[in-house]
């Protein structure tokens, strides 16, 4: 029982954090539409309540052993069912009404679809249409996911930071940001003198540009003799009169 009350005492500071971060973006997004995108860990009730509270779009992954009731044409509920079932077999998609979850019932637009080279479905709901156009919007996120993983557990090991004096974390951002937009000069840098497939795969693009930024840079640091190789890689150079970011590679 103290267990699963320090779990809900967690989860309930989560959604007061969220929300607190909803209040200080609303005043900029103004009237503008908007759209919050969120894996399976987003895909829950107080999530899409918050976006409702502030009149915003959701789109949000959900897991697959959660329930459902779809709507059939004639507008009557179907059985329950879990959400995978929906799409049971490969290749197999589905569009439409459903109401979702047990407890805290949500009618909702879910778009699942089980792409034959996947190993499992993709199920996104969302207040929009459900329709390809939804998958498609969902899988933009994913775009990001590259940079999430550089700055964590492949790269500058962020989750293990324990700052917590806002402060120092401002600095500490200020440091890291820095750091990144230098590697991703020195993968731009790499791609245009066609070196890319020195440190990335030949078949696909495997490798994040914040990957191949810091190959390269450790190959020209610790391999180059001369100096204005090495020059090359810095991210700022100076003139007599002021420090200049670098475009030239």
């Amino acid at each position: 029982m103290e267990s699963h009350a320090r779990l809900a005492k967690v989860g309930s500071r989560l959604w007061e954090c969220i929300e607190e971060l909803f209040k200080r973006l609303a005043p900029h997004i103004g009237e503008a539409e908007c759209t919050v995108l969120g894996d399976s860990a987003f895909g829950c009730s107080p999530m899409v309540a918050l976006c409702q509270k502030y009149g915003w779009h959701y789109l949000f992954r959900i897991c697959a052993h959660h329930t459902c009731q779809p709507y059939a044409p004639a507008g009557h509920l179907l059985p329950s069912r879990r959400v995978c079932d929906v799409v049971a077999t490969q290749g197999s998609r589905f569009y439409g009404r459903v109401r979702l979850w047990q407890e805290e019932q949500l009618e909702t637009n879910l778009s699942a679809y089980w792409d034959p080279h996947e190993e499992e479905a993709l199920l996104v709901i969302s207040d929009r249409p459900a329709g390809g156009a939804r998958l498609r919007e969902y899988r933009l996120r994913w775009r990001v996911e590259s940079t999430f993983q550089d700055l964590k557990s492949r790269g500058w090991q962020w989750e293990s930071c324990h700052v917590r004096r806002l402060d120092r974390i401002d600095r500490m951002l200020l440091v890291l940001f820095l750091a990144v937009w230098w590697l991703v000069h020195g993968a731009a840098s790499c791609m245009h003198h066609g070196k890319r497939d020195r440190y990335d795969r030949h078949d696909r693009r495997d490798k994040s540009i914040f990957r191949i930024g810091r190959l390269y840079l450790l190959d020209l640091a610790g391999n180059s003799s001369r100096l204005c190789e090495r020059k090359k890689c810095l991210l700022f150079r100076g003139s007599s009169v002021k420090w200049r970011f670098s475009l030239r590679f």
